[in-house]
């Protein structure tokens, strides 16, 4: 019987555990910001030849304008 109230308290701490874990990383967030789940699955999946990810190209080539605009000011 205690084996069983063990295991059951075991069982209602974890699903208690990971609703409050779920719900801290997956709340609403302000459009342009990241929630800590997606920040750390970037930092594990980010190639490094691509930090811009799929945009990085056309980000490379924004930049490129940019600087070379700011030079001219300069």
């Amino acid at each position: 019987m205690t084996l069983l109230f063990v295991l059951a308290l075991v069982v209602v701490a974890s699903v208690a555990g990971a609703a409050g874990l779920l719900s801290l990383t997956a709340r609403r967030t302000p459009v342009g910001q990241r929630t800590p789940g997606q920040r750390i699955a970037d930092w594990f999946t980010r190639n490094p030849r691509r930090p811009y990810g799929p945009d990085t190209e056309r980000v490379a080539a924004e930049l490129s304008i940019l600087t070379r605009r700011y030079d001219k000011l300069i």
